[in-house]
């Protein structure tokens, strides 16, 4: 009778170093921040101001707060004010602190950012009526609503 063997081998080089990976993971604290905009603006013939204001700003992570339009009350979210009884109409401009001026063009103003922080702060915009010699008299109002988040600081 015939008998086989298997054998394994296993090669091993004497004297070799031992390496190693060193591993690290940071874990990073969410961003925190509040955001305050006003609930209700009265808006003068000279304009009005709409101050927005950051607080407890941290850990952004090269990031900053954005706040930006988000829509309108009115049809193709264009800045637009409505009087209620006579379904007239008169638009509405935003004008940064650097001169800005913030409008209807279709409905492109979606988007467009009114104010952004990197620390605690604020920022104050003027609300202005844009009053034509044609405009109704009685009493105008309208909504803006914002989009607050956090967008890569450039």
């Amino acid at each position: 009778m015939l008998k086989k063997e298997i054998c394994s081998t296993m090669m091993v080089t004497a004297n070799a170093e031992s390496q190693s990976t060193e591993l690290e993971y940071t874990i990073k604290n969410d961003p925190t921040y509040t955001v305050e905009i006003p609930a209700k603006i009265n808006i003068d013939k000279e304009g009005s101001d709409m101050t927005i204001k950051a607080s407890n700003v941290n850990y952004l992570d090269n990031q900053k707060v954005s706040v930006s339009i988000a829509g309108t009350s009115y049809f193709r979210n264009q800045m637009v004010l409505t009087n209620a009884e006579t379904r007239a109409v008169m638009r509405y401009q935003i004008v940064k602190p650097d001169g800005t001026v913030i409008e209807t063009k279709g409905d492109s103003v979606n988007g467009t950012e009114v104010a952004a922080f990197t620390k605690d702060g604020e920022v104050t915009n003027k609300v202005l009526p844009v009053e034509l010699p044609s405009s109704t008299t009685g009493n105008y109002s309208g909504t803006i609503t914002f989009d607050i988040g956090l967008v890569d600081a450039k």
